[in-house]
């Protein structure tokens, strides 16, 4: 099945009528040659003082205060943009993730139990700050530790080193990427980021991981959908290429008649809040899954030609 031009331009309208702000900048940097400054505008409403990101950047938790799995996704929106890799909201974001890590234990927290206090889906809810199994220690540890070898400018050698032996303690202690798919993920956005003599480490579970899971990848991704791991034509996941154009066929058919994509889960708390946040969801969403299939879409494979 094939995403028809008709279909491809509402996507398009759904999003400039119905995503915040900061992803219809991202929109039109990536489709309509908008200027990056404008996503890299919008993102300063996120950022705190502090350096971290938070005021609901992540939609399912709505805290304002910084968190390292909000200032994660501040830089991931930030990394779309190809913002500059010197800037002084990096360098904040990226302090900001140093001062956070818990060096007894050796991990980073997603957030805290102040997420309690705002609306939040009831899987943010923090009954106890405790350190992660081995196995579930990449979300969100992984990718911040990902994001610091790629800013590694920022970041005091000695710490870093640190942080680097601990991935390679936990890479290694796997014979494939377990647990939540969301460990998966969270390699798989960074692993280009560290030394090559670890990124090679990483790349050769992730491709035994692929090979392991891949005939039963589609039940085990739930609310997980198939544009979150393809970053570019690059991505791991196309080892298994038929997999990955049955999966986008089948988003290409999830596509709702207002032409978004939306969110398959819900809060069932805080009723006043969830529309807000799913819609948010949407719009992100919407935007991811249109510049997947636009950048994937080999000999109009996946969308009818536009031109």
């Amino acid at each position: 099945m094939k995403l028809t031009r008709e279909r491809y331009m509402k996507g398009c309208e759904f999003i400039k009528k119905n995503a915040r702000p900061l992803d219809q900048a991202l929109y039109r940097y990536h489709f309509e040659d908008g200027p990056k400054e404008d996503v890299i505008i919008e993102l300063v409403a996120y950022q705190n003082l502090d350096g971290g990101f938070g005021n609901g950047i992540e939609p399912d938790f709505r805290l304002r205060s910084s968190s390292p799995m909000a200032t994660f996704v501040g830089l991931q929106y930030y990394i779309t943009a190809d913002g500059d890799s010197n800037s002084d909201m990096v360098k904040a974001a990226i302090e900001y993730l140093v001062s956070t890590y818990n060096s007894e234990e050796n991990y980073w927290p997603s957030t805290f139990a102040n997420v309690n206090n705002e609306p939040h889906a009831p899987w943010w809810y923090v009954e106890k700050i405790a350190p992660p199994t081995t196995e579930n220690w990449a979300n969100p540890s992984a990718e911040i530790a990902g994001y610091l070898n790629k800013y590694s400018r920022f970041v005091p050698r000695d710490f870093l080193a640190r942080i680097n032996q601990r991935v390679i303690e936990v890479i290694e202690s796997q014979e494939l990427i377990t647990g939540f798919l969301y460990n998966f993920l969270c390699w798989n956005r960074v692993y280009t980021y560290f030394p090559k003599s670890i990124s090679s480490i990483i790349q050769s579970k992730l491709m035994s991981t692929i090979q392991d899971i891949a005939p039963t990848f589609e039940e085990k991704m739930g609310e997980i959908r198939i544009f979150w791991f393809l970053e570019d034509k690059n991505s791991l996941l196309l080892s298994n290429s038929d997999l990955v154009y049955f999966l986008l066929e089948k988003e290409i058919e999830r596509q709702a008649d207002d032409g978004g994509w939306w969110p398959t889960w819900k809060w069932g708390q805080y009723e006043d809040i969830w529309p807000i946040a799913e819609k948010e969801w949407a719009g992100r969403m919407t935007f991811e899954c249109l510049r997947t299939l636009r950048n994937l879409n080999l000999n109009d494979s996946l969308i009818e030609a536009l031109e």
